[in-house]
């Protein structure tokens, strides 16, 4: 397989460890939320679906705070572009997950 894709959901919790997804492009910690990873060879794609999720590039930089409905492509340069995420894009990504 050139990718995958995973839908994570956790609760909040006052204290404890943060949940992290690490990628070879990204960092996406959780904020109590339900969110998606897609990762391909060249670049993970973060999407949030409620709540809140950290995401920063592996390597070195800035990281961007995704609310819902939006998302961000993580690829090995470049700026983490923030961006609303249209319908037939989410829709996709959650037949992918079988949702």
């Amino acid at each position: 397989m050139s990718s995958k894709a995973l839908l994570v959901e956790v609760p909040r919790k006052p204290g404890g460890n943060p949940f992290k997804v690490l990628t070879p492009q990204a960092i996406a910690a959780v904020r109590g939320t339900r969110w998606a990873v897609d990762v391909a060879e060249a670049k993970t794609s973060v999407f949030v679906a409620d709540g809140r999720v950290g995401v920063s590039r592996r390597a070195r930089g800035r990281g961007v705070v995704l609310g819902p409905g939006q998302g961000v492509d993580v690829e090995a340069t470049g700026p983490l572009t923030v961006k609303q995420w249209g319908q037939p894009r989410i829709d996709a990504l959650m037949a992918r997950l079988g949702q």
